[in-house]
């Protein structure tokens, strides 16, 4: 008794989850068409023509007739159930007519497009299906996801009919019936496994656009969705978390609010460029390069960070095959040792920002920071310099020509290598040659005897941070082995060292608890 008991419920939830399918087909042949029909009424003429509409709803008539009688059918069962304790052959009766779900399947692509083009080309049509999307019968829910109920309707078929059969005994006159219907609903369901697939992640991409806080169309023909995850971006001062989303053709850098995510960048990824820092304390670190912006970024681990790394890198790669160029983008085949690429060209791309804790001193006069003497980043180029060195404004490209804080040597750089008119170059204190040339001069004075060994040096046997006891206190600071002397640092992107010492001569030694004494 208990085991008819739970077949007559898993049968009774066969009709009730069809009677809400059924709702949803009359919201998209019926109600939806109703408000098109309204909105045509209020703007004088048609919102979208009939032949497209029903392009749009192709296969979803029959479909609604058919699930109509299937719905009464099973209804009928249940009122007389224990008359005809059986509901799966209604299912091997109709079976010939699930099919037209294979042909909605296959035509899904197609309308959501026809969809899409008309809502991007028509504005009052995009209007119209937005306010039907809000109204309490929608659900607010996006019309997209409604159309995906059909494609999800088959395997939940399946589900259902395989637990209605648990239930039942072999002798049970239903029993050949719902193994005979098993049968038939796998074989549509096969047929929907694919586009299944594809109507999850059209439903990925629709709950990242309600999400999604800035003018951005996330769903478009052939886009998408690779990879999203927080990641911690390296700002001025200090690591701000960051969500991004990556798709096959954009990557987006977005801010986490309390109603979803804030729009920070859209960038393209063709043009793109990744890497990773060769200094080992950084190994959680990348940085993305990009005409509009670029910026440095952590993971939580390694293998997370090389995750990244590898998806963005094949990403970038399959768009530069789709635009058949012979140029091909592949992770660290020579791995970065400055701050720019080697197609890096001054005021073009977006430089890679030298973060403020990493840097003491001024990186072309190096002179040393303090609470009056601060730091500037340059515009150009991403260092980080003094006042002294940053005097000047230039145009540059990718900020389409918006003149904006450079360093000396960029500024001259630009100045004679721009292609604009002379006059678009503007400066807020200009600097004479003769000044230009003596200040350089300065700072290779100052290079022979303080420069030396750059902090991120590429040649040097090992770098790293240390702690030295000094004056009864530990200190950090950055350390460079080259050519057997030891460089001191106070930062890992400083120009100069504080101290060297020769190696030659010195013995290496554990600490013990007498050497602090």
């Amino acid at each position: 008794a208990k085991r008819n008991r739970k077949a007559f419920l898993t049968a009774k939830e066969i009709m009730t989850s069809e009677m809400v399918f059924v709702d949803v087909l009359k919201l998209l042949n019926v109600d939806f068409r109703v408000a098109m029909s309204k909105a045509t009424e209020q703007s004088d003429k048609p919102v979208i023509s009939n032949e497209v509409l029903n392009k749009i709803l192709d296969f979803l008539p029959q479909l609604q007739n058919f699930n109509e009688d299937l719905l009464r059918d099973l209804n009928e069962r249940i009122q007389k159930w224990e008359e005809h304790q059986k509901v799966a052959d209604i299912f091997v009766k109709k079976g010939p007519f699930l099919k037209m779900y294979s042909s909605y399947i296959k035509n899904f692509k197609n309308s959501t497009s026809i969809l899409d083009d008309n809502m991007k080309k028509n504005p009052v049509f995009a209007a119209a299906v937005r306010q039907f999307e809000s109204s309490p019968r929608c659900a607010s829910l996006a019309l997209k996801h409604h159309m995906l109920k059909p494609i999800q309707r088959i395997p939940q078929y399946r589900l259902l009919l395989q637990d209605y059969l648990k239930h039942l005994k072999t002798d049970s006159p239903d029993y050949q019936n719902t193994i005979n219907a098993l049968k038939i609903v796998s074989k549509v369901a096969d047929h929907a496994d694919q586009s299944t697939r594809q109507g999850d992640d059209v439903q990925k991409l629709m709950e990242i656009q309600n999400a999604l806080i800035g003018q951005f169309e996330v769903i478009q023909p052939g886009r998408e969705l690779i990879k999203c995850g927080e990641l911690m971006k390296l700002s001025r001062k200090e690591l701000q978390p960051r969500m991004f989303f990556l798709f096959n053709d954009v990557l987006l850098y977005t801010v986490s609010v309390a109603s979803g995510y804030k729009l920070n960048q859209i960038l393209p990824v063709s043009g793109m460029k990744v890497s990773k820092p060769l200094a080992e304390d950084f190994k959680n670190e990348f940085s993305i390069l990009s005409v509009q912006r670029s910026f440095t970024v952590a993971a939580s681990t390694p293998e997370e960070r090389d995750d990244w790394l590898k998806t963005l890198s094949n990403v970038i790669e399959e768009a530069a095959q789709r635009k058949n160029t012979f140029q091909t983008v592949k992770l660290h085949a020579t791995p970065q040792t400055s701050l720019l690429d080697k197609d890096f060209i001054v005021g073009h791309k977006a430089p890679l920002m030298v973060p403020d804790a990493r840097v003491t001193m001024c990186m072309l006069c190096l002179g040393e920071f303090t609470i009056t003497w601060r730091r500037h980043h340059c515009r150009a180029c991403g260092r980080v310099v003094c006042g002294n060195c940053s005097e000047n404004k230039a145009p540059l490209r990718y900020l389409k020509y918006k003149s904006a804080r450079v360093c000396s040597e960029c500024y001259v750089k630009i100045e004679s290598d721009s292609k604009c008119d002379e006059s678009d170059i503007t400066s807020s204190t200009p600097v004479s040659l003769t000044n230009l040339k003596a200040r350089f001069e300065k700072i290779r004075k100052s290079a022979r005897s303080n420069k030396g060994v750059h902090a991120n040096d590429e040649g040097s046997d090992m770098s790293g941070y240390l702690k030295s006891y000094k004056n009864k206190k530990w200190k950090k600071m950055w350390y460079v082995v080259k050519d057997k002397v030891l460089y001191t640092y106070r930062a890992s992107e400083d120009m100069a060292a504080v101290e060297s010492l020769p190696l030659l001569g010195y013995e290496v030694a554990r600490a013990t608890a007498v050497s602090f004494s």
